[in-house]
């Protein structure tokens, strides 16, 4: 048995020059309502013994780098941020190409975007030296389901685009739906197989 608020909530390294998304508020933000909800109290109508691999595990990562393994955990978010290319004039330095590690980014005697290539991580706009490459549309991707062990599985896409704001809402109703409907000495990512709607 732990002794164990009832959660694991993770998040990457703090001012990482990577970061495409402050997660700061939100680790905040859903810490409390992770407390509010007293998840440990639930889990033990659950299971007879509360194990590491029992509890809710959520991670939080800055940008598509994952380091804080998002793609693994019950609930994983990830922060993205899209370039938006403006009227500014472009020396041709090529920084933004250079920075791209998906090709997204080419010159061609100008400045070229393959939009379907880019992942959001916001190199390109960090990069830019001119404002030809600013930022554009930022937020979360959200991801259910993932977990190691005897069956490791990577967690599917669940939603996109998703703003700091709504976020605690989501999660909270998602576990909200396995305290309610969870069935006994099921973890949170069988219970999200079992609710690929969510």
């Amino acid at each position: 048995m732990i002794d164990h608020p009832g959660f694991v909530l993770e998040h990457c390294r703090r001012n990482c020059g990577k970061s495409a998304q402050d997660w700061s508020l939100l680790h905040q933000q859903l810490e409390q309502m992770l407390k509010n909800l007293d998840l440990l109290s639930h889990l033990k109508q659950k299971f007879p013994v509360i194990h590491y691999h029992h509890l809710p595990k959520i991670s939080i990562a800055g940008c598509p780098n994952a380091c804080s393994q998002p793609q693994i955990k019950d609930i994983g978010l990830t922060g993205f941020l899209m370039p938006k290319l403006t009227e500014a004039r472009c020396t041709g330095c090529q920084a933004c190409c250079r920075s791209c590690q998906e090709g997204a980014l080419s010159w061609q005697g100008e400045l070229e975007f393959e939009p379907t290539k880019c992942i959001g991580c916001g190199d390109c706009v960090r990069s830019c030296p001119t404002g030809k490459i600013l930022p554009g549309e930022s937020g979360w991707t959200l991801h259910l389901g993932g977990r190691l062990g005897r069956h490791p599985q990577l967690a599917r896409l669940s939603r996109e685009k998703l703003q700091t704001s709504e976020l605690p809402r989501i999660i909270g109703r998602i576990l909200e739906d396995y305290i309610d409907n969870g069935l006994p000495q099921e973890r949170l990512t069988h219970f999200l197989d079992r609710r690929p709607h969510l």
